[in-house]
């Protein structure tokens, strides 16, 4: 967990150790958690750099649905904003964040008339200055409500990239544990419907139930929506900065 930092933690490893959830919930409430074999894997896996390695992998799924959906949405939300051919819900706000971009970052954003004459070109100059953006609000402490939203949104992302390993982890620890009541039932001649082997059930059961509620498309767009926007808006600030270099300092 150390190796990582906060937003590792948050988005990227948190979506992949609840696709692990149900496989842990079922150990534990069946008591094989403290077993020796159960602690060494953890442990050597814990020490072997497991947590990276998960990461990297979610972040590789969530890149990948993002590329996708993002191509169904017809761009980012940050490049739909701010894009002069697409109708907006404010017109005034959207010319607000295209000057802040502008300014701060050097970038001359195409016209709408060259947008429509070239309109990959025109979403290149915006997705340029963006990334130009991002790196200039990633003080945490000045801009946290873009760091948050980032966290939100890269969680989302990646739980949605991940849904069918979480979805098919969850089904087969079910199975698995229906399995382990049969199994006791018929041919170690012992009592399944014990409480805890009801709560193993139960507790795997409300895993795969989360994990065909929670990752969802429109979740992940509303998060995007919402860092687009604090982005933007983060831009403002740092325009009116530029404009006014004192103004930081007296405050």
């Amino acid at each position: 967990m150390l190796w990582l930092d906060d937003y590792e933690r948050r988005a990227r490893l948190a979506p992949g150790l609840l696709a692990l959830l149900p496989i842990s919930v079922a150990l534990a409430v069946l008591g094989l958690s403290k077993a020796p074999v159960v602690v060494s894997i953890i442990t050597a896996l814990s020490l072997a750099g497991g947590p990276i390695v998960l990461a990297e992998l979610v972040r590789h799924q969530g890149r990948k649905v993002q590329e996708s959906l993002w191509a169904s949405w017809g761009g980012s939300p940050t490049v739909q904003k701010l894009r002069l051919r697409q109708e907006g819900k404010n017109s005034l706000q959207r010319e607000t964040w295209r000057k802040a971009v502008s300014s701060v970052t050097g970038i001359e954003l195409s016209s709408a008339r060259s947008e429509r004459a070239n309109p990959a070109k025109a979403d290149e100059a915006i997705e340029v200055a963006i990334g130009q953006i991002r790196n200039l609000t990633r003080d945490e402490a000045k801009f946290p409500l873009v760091r948050a939203e980032n966290r939100s949104y890269g969680f989302h992302r990646n739980l949605y990239g991940i849904r069918w390993t979480g979805r098919s982890s969850a089904f087969l620890v079910v199975l698995g544990v229906l399995a382990y009541m049969l199994w006791l039932a018929n041919f170690d001649h012992q009592p399944a419907l014990t409480l805890v082997n009801v709560l193993a059930l139960l507790s795997t059961v409300v895993c795969l139930a989360i994990w065909w509620i929670l990752p969802s498309a429109v979740r992940m767009e509303s998060a995007a929506e919402r860092y687009a926007y604090e982005l933007l808006q983060a831009a403002v600030v740092l325009a009116a900065e530029k404009a006014d270099p004192g103004s930081d300092s007296q405050e």
